[in-house]
């Protein structure tokens, strides 16, 4: 009966290991076509919160590389390996993004007419003794 404690412990810590590399292997090559999807003239965003354009994009001995243009008046060209790239620029995704209309109600709101009555003219003068009385 103790052997049986053993080949079921055995079994469970193999099937954990076995998922735990499905889902490794899964998101690194979600990664990689990630990495594969950018294209020059891309607005991206960077791990560390700098949006660029990307330029260009070559291999090297380490991977794949880009040339990201930052600044809007003073462009600069900044090399970077493309790992660290997080992303589209969601800002232009939305911005390009077809606008929704918003749904117009056939309801009719009705505002309460109140009777209007004439305001009674007051002189300046009139306003500044009751200001100096109340003062007193």
């Amino acid at each position: 009966m103790d052997k049986w404690y053993w080949v079921i412990l055995i079994g469970v810590l193999i099937v954990a290991y076995v998922l735990l590399i499905v889902r490794q292997k899964r998101q690194e090559k979600r990664s990689i076509e990630t990495l594969n999807s950018f294209k020059v003239g891309d607005k991206v965003i960077t791990h560390i919160g700098i949006y660029g354009k990307i330029k260009r994009i070559y291999n090297t001995s380490f991977g794949k590389t880009c040339v990201l243009e930052i600044g809007n008046n003073n462009k600069i060209d900044v090399e970077m390996d493309m790992r660290y790239i997080a992303g589209l620029d969601e800002k232009v995704m939305v911005a390009d993004a077809p606008k929704e209309e918003p749904e117009i109600k056939d309801e009719v709101i009705k505002e309460k007419e109140e009777p209007t009555t004439p305001k009674k003219k007051t002189s300046q003068k009139s306003k500044t003794k009751s200001q100096s009385k109340s003062k007193k």
